[in-house]
């Protein structure tokens, strides 16, 4: 099936004529870079930090024994792809937002899967694995997936940005192995890193929201189905994640880990693969799902992060209690038998 774009609508004309004047004002230019700076920035000391938590024998156990690993990308490249090529259709998305969202669920994993697995006190050294190894897989198992189910929308070879993928790899991998060394050298500063680690996260959340807005405002003309789409993607890969995670019998630290590693996509490459393929005119079309999907990822992993810390706070507050009734028991026990 070959799909026909045409823009005839309102919509469409100006979410191009924004696309082209955002593209060509120099103000949009310097935002951009601006943007790719304190982005990459903000990657280097989050992956530096979350390095700086994970120990050599911990990376060592999970190489050794790829359990989790191979759970992960079990969810990553078999359930994820096939779950959103479900949602589209039931969604019945039009072909370029269904190509666009297809092409995120055929990503590999962000790194913004391990700042969260730390916040959610996952296994960071099986999260930095596993988008380690996700990110090596898709230079295969993206075309792959990209040819078994792009076929319902269009017959446009996608094509795959191999260079992306390796300098997505280099980002994420080098810091962190930088901050595995300074973790067994100098244990102080490693901790000293691992809270600049988590307080660039924190900051690079607000940069993405915020910058995202800035740069692509035509995303915010996208239909309700989209807006839908975009916000049931990430707790579809969070919940089969999960759930992949559980029938596996992993604990609730790696069913956490390997929930976020599914549902948070390194949708930058999908921007990148969308760029490449596609002329101008279809991109700023075809690009409104992964735009949104940037931000409602990030909400939904607040999200996610928010029902951890609540839980928690529940299950302690419940251990506390019993615990304050089982030491009074036993003190009014004592009591009694001490007066007998």
């Amino acid at each position: 099936m070959t799909a026909h774009f045409n823009f005839t609508s309102g919509m469409d004309i100006q979410m191009n004529n924004t696309l082209n004047n955002g593209t060509s004002h120099s103000s949009s230019s310097a935002l951009k870079t601006a943007s790719d700076i304190s982005i990459t920035a903000s990657l280097v000391v989050i992956m530096l930090g979350m390095g700086c938590t994970i120990e050599i024998k911990s990376l060592v156990k999970h190489i050794r024994r790829p359990v989790g690993i191979c759970i992960g990308m079990l969810s990553q490249f078999v359930v994820l792809p096939a779950v959103t090529f479900g949602l589209a259709h039931a969604l019945q998305l039009p072909p370029l937002a269904a190509i666009g969202m297809l092409v995120v669920g055929c990503c590999p994993g962000g790194s913004t899967t391990n700042i969260f697995s730390y916040w959610t006190d996952g296994d960071v050294s099986l999260s930095i694995s596993m988008t380690a190894v996700s990110t090596l897989m898709a230079i295969g198992m993206m075309p792959l997936n990209l040819l078994i189910y792009s076929r319902s929308w269009t017959d446009t070879a996608l094509v795959i940005p191999y260079i992306n993928i390796l300098k997505s790899f280099g980002m994420t991998i080098g810091p962190a192995v930088v901050g595995i060394l300074v973790r067994w050298k100098i244990p102080k500063l490693a901790d000293i890193l691992v809270k600049c680690g988590s307080f660039a996260g924190a900051t690079s959340v607000v940069l993405v929201l915020t910058l995202m807005s800035l740069r692509f405002p035509y995303m915010y003309l996208a239909s309700w189905k989209i807006y839908i789409a975009a916000l049931i993607l990430p707790f579809a890969g969070f919940l089969f994640g999960y759930g992949v995670a559980m029938l596996c019998r992993q604990d609730p630290v790696r069913c956490r880990t390997i929930a976020l590693e599914t549902g948070i996509q390194n949708f930058p490459l999908c921007m990148t693969l969308l760029l490449l393929t596609f002329s101008k005119e279809i991109f700023a079309q075809i690009s409104l799902f992964p735009l949104l999907y940037g931000v409602t990822c990030i909400v939904c992993s607040l999200a996610f992060l928010g029902i951890y810390k609540i839980v928690k706070k529940v299950k302690s507050s419940r251990e506390k209690k019993n615990e304050f009734i089982r030491v009074s028991t036993i003190e009014d026990d004592t009591f009694i038998y001490g007066n007998k």
